[in-house]
């Protein structure tokens, strides 16, 4: 590549000339203006406030972040967090919850289970069975009707996780699901419940359906 050649005029190099540069204007940003007292927050106080702003991406990622820190004083935050408008922040919300694992915020997700997003139900179903309270096995069994496979199908694990022997007629009544997913996860939760289930896990290996899964479950209990 030949290197490139400028020429400049004469007058550039002579004495006196003044050369005038007009800086371009910049247009105007939505940067906030500093607030010297939102520095000083601290950590968690700071996410809280943050739960409350207009922004639903500044929300949901508050109650990602609040979860993660798993301190209980936010608790509050996050079962309001629940009814917000976005279904993303009650979701992140939700799975905040699940992170910090206190039980009080149970009757919330409960009834969170009859939310109108089905990932937010399919979240909260997985995150009752991850708090392992025995308060949410009617509920839980409620969902194995639910119109979703998904939030059936992790209403199930959830139930086998728990292992109340309460749940063991309803989940064998699910190996009639229609999807073929919903009905392994119900024998795996049957097995899970462990001894409690043997007959009903008994019944299905009549069932070429659920036969293989149903004689899965059984071998995994002692």
């Amino acid at each position: 590549m030949r290197p490139m050649k400028i020429r400049l005029p004469g007058s550039f190099f002579k004495r006196g000339v003044t050369i005038k540069l007009t800086p371009k204007s910049v247009a105007p940003t939505d940067h906030p203006v500093l607030d010297e007292n939102d520095l000083k927050k601290k950590t968690v106080p700071a996410l809280i406030d943050a739960m409350a702003e207009a922004d639903p991406f500044i929300r949901s990622v508050s109650a990602d972040v609040l979860g993660r820190i798993r301190d209980k004083t936010a608790l509050p935050a996050l079962i309001n967090g629940l009814k917000d408008h976005s279904k993303y922040v009650r979701e992140k919300a939700a799975i905040a919850l699940g992170h910090i694992g206190d039980r009080s915020s149970v009757p919330a997700l409960i009834e969170a289970l009859n939310d109108e997003s089905e990932e937010v139900r399919v979240t909260v179903a997985g995150v009752l069975g991850h708090l392992r309270d025995r308060l949410a096995v009617p509920a839980l069994i409620a969902s194995l009707s639910d119109v979703s496979a998904m939030t059936r199908m992790k209403a199930a694990i959830s139930l086998g996780i728990i292992g109340d022997p309460h749940a063991v007629t309803a989940l064998y009544n699910l190996m009639n699901d229609d999807n073929e997913l919903v009905r392994k996860y119900a024998c795996e939760a049957l097995g899970n419940i462990g001894r409690h289930a043997v007959p009903a896990l008994l019944l299905a290996l009549r069932d070429d359906r659920v036969r293989a899964h149903a004689a899965q479950a059984l071998m995994k209990i002692k």
